[in-house]
């Protein structure tokens, strides 16, 4: 690509990548509620998004407004993020898209924007259930006030699954690494090297240090934790919970498969001796 075209891809990348994954965290972080200290300065600067924040897009009360229509309707809208999460980060669909139709370096902004699509599916669709299940917050807090502390909260208990992205380079996590990478070798079209295929410290040993000597997926506990640590909890809230655990077993074994590809008997051996999400501070990973 010249650099017209990798500069285009880089303002959707921009736009699709990290602030929509901010969004939806802090969306969950808020009791399901958009973040108005979020969205509001948002709304102010462009307001063409303005029409995007009025969620949700429709009811569902006309049909049904029991409330275990809801959650099966939420769960459909779960599902439906969850598929394309993990599909477009299959092999096989990877080689289609990068035969077909975008450039290799471009596949992690394609795969950004797909995610992106299914995230607006997910929080403009969603239906509440309206049911608070505990709200240990001062009354006299306002709105704002209460989403600056559920803000606050959800980054400090997720602040050490941070440490993941930050191992693996948040601009390669992004896909920015990709859009400029000249690299044309490496088996996985999402990675700018094969090092960072590997998920390597700059060589070709699997990581198993630091928090991946507690689970093999940091990042997934850490997120979880921070949304279920909250005095602030509804129905919904708990619902979404349950239905990313359930995606998570399902899409761990995905990647897993891959890894075992990758690392072969080495990360079998991990697979082992670390538990998946739950950490383990009573056994360590072995050297492998």
């Amino acid at each position: 690509m010249n650099w017209l075209a990798r500069s285009i891809w880089l303002l959707f990348n921009i736009f699709f990548g990290a602030p929509p994954a901010t969004l939806v965290f802090s969306w969950v972080a808020c009791d399901l509620q958009l973040p108005l200290v979020i969205i509001e300065p948002i709304s102010s600067y462009l307001p063409i998004l303005k029409t995007l924040f009025n969620v949700p897009y429709v009811h569902i009360n006309e049909f049904s407004s029991s409330v275990s229509a809801k959650l099966l309707f939420n769960a459909f809208l779960y599902a439906i993020f969850g598929t394309v999460h993990t599909l477009f980060a299959q092999e096989f669909m990877q080689v289609i898209l990068r035969r077909f139709l975008f450039p290799k370096e471009t596949l992690r902004t394609v795969y950004c924007i797909l995610t992106t699509i299914t995230v607006i599916i997910l929080v403009g669709f969603w239906q509440h259930t309206h049911i608070q299940l505990w709200n240990w917050l001062p009354g006299t807090m306002d709105i704002y006030q209460q989403q600056r502390v559920l803000l606050l909260l959800f980054l400090l208990f997720f602040s050490p699954g941070s440490y993941v992205i930050l191992k693996f380079n948040p601009l390669e996590f992004c896909g920015v690494n990709q859009i400029f990478s000249k690299s044309k070798n490496g088996s996985c079209p999402y990675a700018s090297s094969e090092e960072s295929e590997k998920r390597t410290s700059g060589n070709e040993t699997l990581v198993t240090g630091g928090l991946f000597r507690l689970c093999r997926h940091p990042l997934y506990f850490f997120t979880i934790l921070a949304w279920l640590i909250t005095p602030v909890m509804s129905l919904d809230r708990l619902a979404f919970i349950a239905y990313t655990c359930l995606y998570a077993l399902i899409g761990i074994h995905f990647e897993e498969r891959k890894l075992v590809q990758i690392f072969g008997e080495s990360y079998v051996k991990y697979q082992q001796h670390v538990p998946s999400i739950i950490p383990s501070f009573r056994r360590k990973a072995k050297e492998l």
